[in-house]
């Protein structure tokens, strides 16, 4: 690891709240909500929202945020640019001012995740190396105003989302297995070879723990989203690359030293998944996890420890996920502006915006 050792606005805007019920009343105690957002003139935000509906805070970004990842002991976070985007805001979830904005560095682009270290000294963040195709991750000082003081390799190719161990000191990254570059920002540059990969890295040392790859007939799954549950075990959501009528799994687990386990989802959900999750979240209790698939319109519900099948809910668009209060409990952010709290179906929907693909409990 080399390291240089020198070294929202408040607004009142109102939501329109629909719905059977309020589940929680407005209040210092309650839930907070935490996403990125565009209005219908194409102008991003970042929202904070309690969990009636009501804005607490919105903030302008300069273009389409992404993941958002909370401080571990102060009331603040950052919020990542969607590839190739090249920002990284800190905000301050009392008063709603951004208290840092970053650029990336010249030859690097934001993947759109980040994670703060347990005692909240150092942030990693995942970023492309554009001009090798080789990941990284960004450290960042967070008491040196989030000064980037080294860089450790993913061991990848397009890292994406990336996790903490229980032991505070092992990364675990989703490498995508996708290359891309800032001059085409769209454009998957190597699809016939792709090479995705789940790694777990030291983050003393880079060194690389062990890297975990689907079937070699499924290299076109990329490896995008993940999040670790109870005893260290860690649920995977995929997108595949390859051939439109091919029907590979797209969710799976992986614990220790194990193969990744590909998990077995009735064929009519796997169809109208249509290939693509959106985003993994594990419930309060890190026992069940629950899978959204946007384009498909489904959010599916698992067992973390059989892999097995729990529940699935037909919902349009439906992409960020964060736990409730409650054992087995999410709620739900769509491209329609609603939120839903699953099992309650406690819904509200901020009329004119849509919410991006990640949710935060902030």
């Amino acid at each position: 690891m080399a390291i240089d050792r020198r070294s929202f606005l408040q607004l009142g805007l109102a939501a329109c709240v629909v719905g059977p019920t309020r589940l929680f009343a407005s209040g210092a105690g309650d839930p907070r909500l935490l996403s990125c957002c565009a209005d219908r003139r194409g102008r991003h935000y970042a929202v904070l929202v309690d969990a009636a509906g009501q804005v607490i805070h919105r903030l302008a970004l300069p273009g389409r945020g992404h993941g958002i990842e909370l401080h571990p002991n102060r009331r603040c976070a950052a919020i990542f640019a969607r590839r190739p985007g090249d920002f990284l805001y800190v905000v301050d979830l009392e008063t709603g001012q951004t208290t840092h904005r970053l650029t990336s560095p010249a030859d690097r682009h934001y993947y759109g995740h980040g994670v703060f270290d347990p005692a909240g000294r150092l942030l990693y963040v995942t970023e492309n190396a554009y001009a090798s195709g080789d990941g990284r991750i960004g450290i960042y000082d967070v008491a040196d105003d989030y000064r980037r003081i080294g860089e450790l390799p993913s061991h990848g190719i397009g890292p994406h989302e990336l996790k903490l161990l229980g032991d505070g000191r092992t990364l675990v990254i989703a490498n995508g297995g996708i290359r891309t570059h800032p001059d085409t920002p769209r454009a998957k540059l190597n699809l016939a070879d792709m090479d995705p990969n789940l790694a777990y890295v030291d983050t003393a040392d880079g060194r690389l723990l062990g890297a975990y790859r689907p079937p070699a007939q499924w290299h076109q799954l990329s490896i995008r989203h993940i999040d670790v549950g109870i005893e260290d075990r860690v649920a995977v959501a995929m997108q595949f690359e390859g051939p439109r009528e091919a029907r590979p799994p797209l969710v799976a687990l992986h614990q220790g030293e194990d193969h990744l386990r590909l998990l077995e989802t009735p064929a009519r959900l796997l169809e109208q998944m249509r290939n693509y999750c959106g985003s993994v979240r594990f419930d309060r209790s890190g026992r069940h996890f629950a899978v959204s698939s946007p384009r498909g319109g489904w959010v599916s519900f698992w067992d973390g420890a059989s892999g097995r099948l729990l529940d699935q809910l037909a919902r349009r668009d439906a992409c960020g996920l964060a736990p409730t209060d409650r054992a087995a409990g999410f709620w739900i952010s769509d491209g329609n502006g609603a939120m839903l709290a699953y099992p309650t179906g406690t819904h509200w929907e901020l009329a004119g915006f849509r919410w991006d693909n990640h949710l935060t409990l902030a």
